[in-house]
């Protein structure tokens, strides 16, 4: 904010880049937002975190192995 109290077009349009994110991603729709519920708590979320440690001990850079 300038010292006159007036906002710059930057300041405002990263202000409202934030109440946005703050609202929730309004690009990701309702039934996106279940599943990802779903993988994240719900009954998906043994497969969810199965698939992501089948990524993890294929990939050693995703896995954080300090192996080079």
């Amino acid at each position: 904010m300038r010292q006159t109290g007036d906002v710059s077009i930057g300041e405002e349009l990263l202000e409202e880049h934030r109440r946005r994110r703050r609202a929730g991603d309004p690009r990701l729709s309702e039934a996106g937002k279940e599943l990802f519920r779903r993988m994240t708590t719900g009954d998906l979320a043994g497969e969810f975190q199965a698939a992501l440690d089948a990524v993890s001990d294929a990939d050693p850079l995703l896995g954080g192995s300090d192996d080079d």
